[in-house]
């Protein structure tokens, strides 16, 4: 079907568009808590690889669905001024941005995995499993986390490879708008809402055994799990969108914050556990007139 420029008249609410330009700066600014934990340990360490797995390819799906449920929005742009453009493009710009920092998050995750969860010494021997190689004269076996961490790139890359060739061949061969495209656009939805489900599970599993906050940033939940629910409202509210593309978000927002409640329990124990060290350590310490 070709493109109609009298669909075009439909323009988003100035409520809906501050609501969504709000969002996208806070979604931007909440993940900004999360790298900078990162790259301030060095260290990934605590981050679950399947939190990471499920997270970015959920997010690739997302921003999949929501351009190809909304790529009259694109086409529309041709039509119309700039200012409405780019209000029309905000539900766009709004998915792409939270999908752009859950992929900046599996970076930092991938370039700060700690060195010391990488390998371990193995035996120079024929039964030797996964990944070894020498170091000072000695075999070292890559360990199962690193290996999966290895299995999650390949799958993430290959999963973006997949969207991207897949949504090109249908809307050139029948069209954005031809029940194939929508069809398969609402697939992604439905995927990324499956993983979305299953996404937190493996980090709350790995966070509550063990037992501490690691990389994971409170600040970043704190503002995310309010933010999601409004996210998925701004997202629910606009034209040409059907529940597929903000029911994962909604999701996401309920189960992060039983994730938030883990870790301010963890981290309000880890405090006290501190603090209870610290005055322990003050009243080991011999007074001057003791030692007069």
């Amino acid at each position: 079907m070709p493109f109609d420029p009298t669909v075009c008249g439909e323009v988003p609410s100035s409520h809906n568009t501050f609501l969504t330009a709000l969002l996208c700066v806070g979604t931007f600014l909440s993940y900004l808590p999360q790298h900078l934990k990162i790259l301030n340990r060095r260290s990934s360490d605590g981050i679950s690889p399947y939190f990471i797995l499920l997270g970015t390819i959920g997010a690739g799906s997302n921003i999949t669905n929501i351009v190809l449920l909304q790529f009259i929005a694109l086409q529309c742009c041709t039509v119309q001024t700039l200012g409405v453009c780019v209000a029309s493009l905000l539900g766009i710009v709004q998915v792409c941005i939270q999908g752009g920092m859950f992929y900046i998050t599996f970076v930092l995750y991938m370039t700060f995995f700690p060195e010391q969860s990488k390998y371990v010494a193995a035996e120079e021997t024929e039964e030797t499993d996964g990944e070894a190689r020498p170091l000072l004269g000695r075999m070292q076996r890559a360990t199962l986390e690193w290996q999966t961490a290895l299995w999650v790139t390949a799958a993430v890359a290959t999963h973006a490879v997949v969207c991207i060739l897949m949504s090109a061949l249908l809307v050139m061969a029948v069209g954005p708008y031809a029940g194939p495209t929508r069809t398969w656009a609402s697939l992604l939805g439905l995927f990324s809402l499956c993983l979305t489900c299953m996404q937190f599970f493996p980090q709350i599993v790995k966070t509550w055994r063990a037992g501490a906050v690691g990389a994971l940033s409170i600040p970043m939940m704190l503002m995310q799990t309010p933010g999601g629910f409004l996210f998925a409202y701004s997202i629910a509210i606009r034209p040409g969108v059907n529940w597929s593309s903000w029911i994962s978000t909604f999701v996401a927002a309920t189960l992060q914050g039983v994730l938030l409640a883990i870790c301010l329990v963890f981290d309000a124990r880890e405090k006290r556990a501190l603090s209870v060290d610290d005055r322990s350590a003050g009243d080991s310490q011999p007074s001057p007139a003791a030692d007069a």
